[in-house]
C-alpha cells in the first residue's frame, strides 16, 4: 500500500504520449492565449469516458495491466531515491569540510598517491590510524558489515549510514551520477580480517562499487589489502605469511630451528600498528591486489551472472554455485 500511495501523476504521463481528438461546438477558452478549454461539463465527460475505457482495458488486458503497474511502481520508487540521492550529493558537494566523522583524513591537498583504507570496525580503524603515512593515507572504518546493495533501492541504500559515509567520503557519486575526476583519493584499499567475516565484508563493499561506482574498478583504482594470515616467530626473528603455502615453507625453511611461537591473526585489530604497518600498509613493502573488469559483452554477461547468484536473492543459486566450485577449496577457515 505505502508503494501504491506514492504514485503520482508523473510517474505515469511523463513516460507516456496520448492523443485525444474532439470536435466542439463553440469552444470556450481561458485566456487571452486561449491556450487551454475553459468547459467543466466536457471536461468531466471526458474524464468519465476516457476512466471507463481504460479501467475496461486494464481488466482485459491483465498481464499487460500488470507490467503498467510494476513499471509505474518502480518509477515512483526511482523518483523518490533520485530526490533522496540528490539531497546526499548536494551534501556532499556544499559541505565538504563536514566529512563523516569516522573518516581520518589525509593531509595531502593533491589526489595524487593518496589512498583511502576501508577498514573493518573501530579496532582495526584505530590501528590503521596509528600506522598510516599521515600524508597520502586516510582511514574509513566501517561498523559491521554494510547492505548488500545488489537487490535493494536506492532509497535503503541510502537510508544506510555507512553506506552514507562512504559515498560522502569518496565525494565522487554514483549511478549515473558517477564522475571519477570527483574521487577524493587515487587509490581505494578495501582492508579487511583475514577471515571468512572479512571476505564477506570485502564482497559486499565489491558489490557497492561494481554497482553503483564501476568506473572505480574499470579504471584500476580498487585494490585489497593483503594482511598476513600468520606470524612466526624464532627468538628475535619474526617471519610472515599469506597463507597455508607461504607458512608451510618458512617452517620447511626453518626446521632445524627451535620450535617456533605461531600466531594466527584473526583480526587486524589485534595485530600491533608497527606489524600493520611493515606487512599492510607500507608502500614500499606491502602486496595489494587490484580488481579489474575483462572487456567484452561476454565477459560482463559472465560477471553479472556471477553477481546474481552470489548476492542476489535465490540462494538455491547460491548452491549450485557452491556444489561446482568446492573442490576448489583447498583449507576452510572456521
Amino acid at each position: 500500500m505505502g508503494k501504491i500511495l506514492n504514485i503520482n501523476s508523473s510517474d505515469l504521463f511523463d513516460y507516456s504520449d496520448f492523443f485525444i481528438s474532439i470536435f466542439i461546438n463553440e469552444p470556450s477558452f481561458e485566456g487571452q492565449t486561449k491556450k487551454r478549454i475553459a468547459m467543466p461539463k466536457i471536461q468531466k465527460i471526458l474524464e468519465d469516458i476516457i476512466q471507463n475505457q481504460f479501467l475496461l482495458w486494464l481488466s482485459s488486458n491483465k498481464k499487460t495491466s500488470i507490467k503498467l503497474v510494476e513499471a509505474v511502481i518502480e518509477r515512483s520508487l526511482l523518483r523518490t531515491d533520485l530526490s533522496k540521492f540528490k539531497e546526499l550529493e548536494r551534501k556532499t558537494i556544499k559541505e565538504k569540510n563536514r566529512l563523516p566523522g569516522k573518516l581520518v583524513d589525509c593531509s595531502s591537498k593533491n589526489v595524487e598517491g593518496t589512498e583511502l583504507f576501508i577498514v573493518e570496525g573501530d579496532s582495526a580503524g584505530g590501528s590503521a590510524k596509528q600506522a598510516r603515512f599521515r600524508e597520502k593515507q586516510a582511514i574509513l572504518p566501517l561498523r559491521g558489515k554494510i547492505l548488500n546493495v545488489h537487490n535493494v533501492s536506492l532509497s535503503k541504500m541510502i537510508d544506510n549510514n555507512e553506506i552514507q559515509n562512504l559515498i560522502q567520503a569518496l565525494g565522487c557519486g554514483l549511478g549515473k551520477n558517477f564522475q571519477l575526476s570527483k574521487l577524493r583519493y587515487e587509490k581505494i584499499i578495501l582492508m579487511t580480517d583475514a577471515d571468512v567475516d572479512g571476505s564477506h565484508i570485502a564482497t559486499l563493499l565489491i558489490t557497492f562499487f561494481y554497482k553503483y561506482m564501476r568506473g572505480i574498478i574499470e579504471n584500476g583504482r580498487l585494490f585489497l589489502a593483503m594482511p598476513p594470515l600468520y606470524k612466526i616467530t624464532y627468538k628475535n626473528e619474526n617471519y610472515f605469511a599469506y597463507d597455508e603455502k607461504e607458512r608451510r615453507i618458512i617452517l620447511k625453511k626453518n626446521e632445524k630451528k627451535i620450535l617456533p611461537q605461531i600466531t594466527r591473526f584473526k583480526g587486524l585489530g589485534e595485530m600491533p600498528a608497527d606489524q600493520l604497518k611493515q606487512t599492510t600498509m607500507d608502500m614500499e613493502k606491502r602486496n595489494l591486489t587490484q580488481l579489474n573488469i575483462q572487456d567484452g559483452i561476454k565477459e560482463n554477461t559472465k560477471t553479472e551472472k556471477l553477481f546474481d547468484s552470489l548476492m542476489g536473492k535465490k540462494a538455491e543459486e547460491r548452491y549450485n554455485f557452491i556444489q561446482e566450485n568446492a573442490d576448489f577449496v583447498a583449507a576452510i577457515d572456521i
